[in-house]
């Protein structure tokens, strides 16, 4: 996806360093603890016998408890410490800065279900297109399998001066933006709110950063700049290529 939309142009501060990871020492220790104990056991049920002949006669038979499941320790994660874990989706986000309910891994396979070409860039974070629709997924600050933002843009290319570009950009824009926000959120009022708002602005021209479009919906915050445009080479030679977005974040990032 091209560079001149972004999460780069919301003018937000960026999120705290992610904390440091916790120390897995604890969990060894446990393991040699529970390793001792069923040596320890074991020495006892079969080391304790002597030669006396008495001992050989067996005892009556015992029965043990059927219900010996073990207690969960009091220290334990629960699902919402997992980093696999799956939040509700009308629950609160897995972690500051995430789309509630979604994972990065889960929205890219999804994308690519439906046709889309997915590629991951250090700079640029994931980018996925189909066709002149393009998706760009960045990873949360605080846990990177959850979603921080998602941008949808639409773009269109043609010979000359193509004045006919911005509007297939936002035809394109507001064809796709639906399906996307079916996948990334799951509130249904949220979605109407941020495609009305995207239909309201996506179409105008970008008047620079003092233009911005900015909104909240819920726990998202929605930012547009308009479109834009660029036009390479002279006479028959030249063409003109314009895009337009909505960036979606995720507004716990920011708070």
């Amino acid at each position: 996806m091209a560079n001149n939309y972004g999460p780069q142009y919301g003018g937000y501060p960026a999120p705290p360093p992610p904390p440091a990871r916790k120390s897995r020492a604890g969990l060894i220790v446990v393991g040699i603890v529970g390793v001792l104990a069923v040596i320890g056991t074991a020495f006892v049920l079969i080391g304790g016998r002597d030669d006396d002949p008495a001992d050989a006669v067996p005892g009556p038979a015992t029965t043990r408890p059927v219900d010996e499941s073990p207690s969960v320790p009091s220290g334990s994660p629960t699902a919402a410490d997992s980093p696999s874990a799956k939040p509700s989706p009308s629950g609160p986000p897995a972690c500051k800065g995430c789309f509630p309910g979604v994972t990065v891994t889960g929205l890219v396979n999804t994308l690519k279900s439906k046709g889309y070409t997915c590629k991951e860039d250090r700079v640029l974070g994931i980018e996925c297109d189909k066709g002149n629709l393009e998706i760009g997924i960045d990873r949360a600050y605080s846990n990177k399998g959850f979603v921080e933002s998602v941008d949808v843009g639409g773009r269109a290319t043609g010979k000359g001066e193509f004045p006919q570009g911005p509007g297939q950009a936002f035809a394109t824009l507001k064809a796709g933006l639906p399906g996307v926000l079916g996948l990334a959120v799951h509130d249904a009022g949220v979605r109407q709110q941020i495609t009305a708002f995207t239909n309201q602005h996506a179409g105008q021209p970008n008047g620079g950063p003092s233009a911005v479009k900015e909104a909240r919906y819920g726990v998202f915050r929605l930012s547009i700049h308009g479109y834009s445009g660029a036009t390479v080479g002279r006479g028959a030679r030249a063409s003109s290529s314009f895009s337009t977005s909505v960036t979606i974040y995720a507004a716990s990032a920011f708070e």
